[in-house]
């Protein structure tokens, strides 16, 4: 039986209106004109086995119905494998009735799925956070105005981040893979 050890995160990327100060002469009414987009914005579902393979799947939003495709897109990646251990954090959405059904479903179709939780408040033990920081602080100095942009933006980063990982989870977690 083939198992496989995946660290699993979400990273939401988002643009936020830049503070404006205006001065404009008494009685005039100041004119601002900016191309921001309050809802531009997407989250990115990300795992890494300890090859340093990831999957990555790409949404507006992060919620249970999100992370159940993700998982779907786990289980389509690693096709050979029959056991998934999955190490994520306690995000709400990675719990409930949804997750567990379709897990359960999984199950019948011979993927066996285990979510194996950090302690709360521990992210800094979640290997694949190391990977987030530089791809987070990469995007953060780019002007982006459309969604578009910022999609670009975030598979740039992601390819970025996939050169590098290779024996992560073994720096990690070194008893699992001796």
């Amino acid at each position: 039986m083939k198992v496989i050890v995946l660290a699993q995160d979400e990273s939401h990327v988002r643009v936020e209106y830049p503070n404006i100060r205006v001065v404009c002469p008494k009685d005039e009414k100041p004119k601002i004109k900016a191309n921001w987009d309050k809802n531009l914005k997407t989250s990115i579902h990300g795992c890494i086995d300890n090859e340093g393979k990831w999957t990555f799947t790409q949404e507006d939003t992060a919620n249970r119905e999100t992370f159940c495709r993700h998982l779907d897109k786990i289980v389509e990646n690693y096709p050979e494998y029959r056991v998934f251990m999955i190490l994520i954090d306690n995000s709400t959405y990675h719990d409930g009735d949804m997750v567990r059904e379709h897990i359960y479903r999984l199950r019948m179709q011979g993927k066996n799925i285990k979510l194996i939780h950090f302690p709360r408040y521990c992210s800094n033990l979640n290997p694949i956070e190391e990977e987030w920081r530089p791809f987070k602080r990469d995007i953060h100095n780019e002007i982006i105005l459309i969604k578009e942009e910022l999609i670009s933006a975030v598979v740039n980063g992601i390819a970025a981040i996939s050169t590098a990982s290779k024996g992560l989870l073994s720096k990690y977690f070194p008893i699992l893979f001796g």
